[in-house]
């Protein structure tokens, strides 16, 4: 049996590396969500570009085999470039599935622990 000063301490300690969790998972959040978030304004740059380029071609195309030529190039380029963003994209995601599964593996062996500590002997 525990003594109600074990007990409080037990629960103080709980407390702290409960809020420790959450302070540690609130920080994968935000890092995913940056990383994310830059992935998301390079495509958006890249797309805006393209459509740049586009413009651009319609304006200066001699004619429509020129402007045929142009367009297919464009095409190739932009989805190359979107699959690259897309594979960036893939492992940014296995990145972050990695991260979370330390933080709860981690947070399962804390629990473990305490359960272990508190079992009572037999």
């Amino acid at each position: 049996m525990t003594t109600a000063k074990e007990s409080i301490e037990m629960m103080n300690d709980m407390s702290t590396k409960g809020y420790e969790a959450a302070q540690s998972l609130g920080e994968i959040n935000l890092h995913t969500m940056e990383r994310m978030l830059a992935r998301q304004m390079d495509v958006f740059n890249l797309l805006m570009d393209g459509s740049l380029r586009q413009v651009k071609m319609f304006t200066e195309a001699k004619g429509p085999n020129d402007l045929l030529k142009g367009q297919m190039e464009l095409i190739r380029e932009l989805s190359e470039r979107v699959l690259t963003e897309s594979r960036e994209g893939v492992k940014m995601a296995s990145d972050a599935r990695n991260e979370y599964r330390a933080w709860f593996e981690q947070g399962m062996q804390a629990v473990n622990e305490k359960m272990t500590h508190l079992r009572p002997m037999a």
